[in-house]
């Protein structure tokens, strides 16, 4: 497994305050992972930051590198073709169609005027296969389910063809049902084209059943392991700061320390 992503004593912040600190962790291809952490300890600004869509934070004093090369001396047409960034779902556009909106992630291979070749809409052929979504090119993005929404946002990322993707909580707005088929299909993606995908999510038992890797950002520190290696510094019991919520390594699922009384 080679190495594609390495963080050393990243620090993350906005203007003169410190959101977190002391990030180090490391990962390769053909690993799904899965980035949990309460709401405002920093995930979205991680994810933007080792995309390289967040400015620098000025008192950082950490390194991002990719293939073992820091992240600020790629250029930006390098930086498309090491990384791609899926944002949570927004409001879809009206006739829009679905190939134009992927083909937005082929803008630093094709001409200047955007157009796409033979060897591109092949691409994108295959990337809608993969997602299943065969034959949906032509399809309004507004005529679209949610959950077919999202799997389109993420054929794009493969159109973008990058080492690494990286999605800010694919699954926050769907059922249960489109949770799964999205988390399944990001590992089999993961592994069958050997892409390093990250994305964050408050899904905590699914990531635990499919993610190879789980990136937790806590009060306490950031910490990075399977999930049974997690289980076993019970670190997961660090997570969230709920009075009475504990993590059972048993069910392996939260619960409340004590009955609750039915009023």
């Amino acid at each position: 497994m080679s190495n594609l992503l390495k963080i050393k004593d990243l620090t993350l912040g906005y203007g003169e305050k410190i959101i977190f600190s002391n990030i180090n962790v490391e990962q390769g291809e053909g690993e799904l992972v899965a980035l949990i952490g309460s709401n405002g300890m920093g995930k979205s600004t991680l994810l933007r930051t080792i995309s390289n869509l967040e400015p620098k934070f000025s008192k950082n004093k950490g390194e991002i590198l990719y293939k073992d090369y820091p992240l600020d001396k790629y250029n930006k047409g390098e930086i498309s073709q090491l990384v791609s960034y899926v944002s949570p779902i927004i409001e879809k556009t009206e006739y829009l169609k679905v190939i134009d909106l992927i083909s937005i992630n082929t803008y630093y291979r094709t001409n200047w005027i955007g157009k796409l070749n033979s060897k591109e809409e092949e691409r994108i052929k295959k990337a809608l296969e993969l997602v299943g979504l065969e034959g949906f090119e032509y399809r309004y993005c507004n005529s679209l389910s949610d959950g077919e929404y999202q799997r389109v946002t993420i054929a794009g990322a493969l159109v973008q063809d990058s080492k690494i993707i990286l999605l800010d909580e694919p699954t926050a707005f769907l059922d249960i049902a489109n949770k799964f088929l999205i988390t399944r299909l990001l590992k089999n993606i993961s592994q069958r084209e050997k892409k390093l995908i990250i994305f964050s999510t408050h899904d905590i038992q699914l990531a635990m059943q499919v993610c190879d890797k789980l990136w937790i950002m806590t009060s306490q520190g950031f910490f990075s392991g399977t999930a049974q290696e997690l289980i076993d510094k019970n670190i997961l019991d660090k997570i969230f700061n709920v009075e009475g919520v504990v993590f059972d390594s048993h069910i392996k699922s939260f619960r409340f320390e004590k009955q609750i009384d039915n009023q």
